[in-house]
């Protein structure tokens, strides 16, 4: 699954309603025993997805905000007696330019874009770097080789599924006292004041991994999808 979180979807209004209406969805399956992660997939890619359809619905392009933003600002710079007033105005109506300016932070994963850096050519080739290096292309497994997303993410879940939880030889021991643990702490489930704690030490504008949610969706939406982000850990 490939998803970008935008920072700036939390400031509209509707937000949190389609999360919670894609997060409480039907499973797809009927076994009352489902994997407790394979739910917490499912429930991540239909939340994407509904979030990208509502984003388009409702904050439509942003290029095509910023083309009304410049324009509106151009025409009121021609009117000399009220451009302060209607200029700011204008601006605060289509916030084009500063949503711009989010989107290319998030995908170079630059943490030091400044104001008007949005536009500059290093930046727009560093997000797309990343977003080159991020793609798999093809893979290969064992003799075969894949190249639809399909293929490939069961080749992948097929191979970790049968190494995870495989019995291996124990070659080395840890001596808790030496080392001052309690190896009986070691086996007790973390907590749901463990889990937020790392949930707000994340990077509101960065992803932990692949599926694109950043630290602000999960901060954001934690009271609705905390049930099932508890029953994974």
């Amino acid at each position: 699954m490939h998803y970008v979180f935008k920072d700036h979807k939390p400031k509209y209004e509707g937000y949190l309603q389609v999360v919670e209406e894609s997060w409480k969805s039907p499973l797809p399956w009927s076994t009352p025993d489902i994997d407790d992660f394979r739910c917490l997939n499912f429930k991540l890619r239909n939340t994407a997805k509904m979030l990208r359809s509502w984003s388009a619905k409702n904050i439509g392009s942003v290029r095509l905000q910023l083309a009304i933003a410049k324009e509106i600002v151009l025409r009121l710079d021609a009117a000399q007696d009220i451009r302060v007033s209607l200029a700011t105005e204008g601006k605060a109506m289509f916030p084009g330019s500063s949503l711009q300016r989010t989107l290319v932070k998030q995908r170079a994963r630059i943490t030091y874009l400044a104001e008007g850096d949005a536009n500059t050519k290093f930046f727009h080739l560093q997000a797309c770097h990343r977003s080159r290096k991020g793609h798999i292309s093809k893979l290969k497994a064992g003799e075969v080789v894949l190249f639809t997303n399909e293929e490939m993410a069961n080749a992948v879940f097929e191979h970790f599924h049968n190494m995870l939880g495989t019995p291996g030889e124990q070659l080395n021991l840890l001596n808790y006292e030496e080392l001052g643990l309690n190896g009986n702490l070691l086996d007790h489930c973390f907590s749901e004041e463990e889990v937020w704690q790392a949930i707000g030490d994340m990077p509101t504008d960065k992803a932990p991994g692949p599926d694109g949610f950043t630290g602000m969706s999960y901060k954001t939406a934690w009271s609705m999808i905390k049930d099932d982000i508890m029953h994974a850990f």
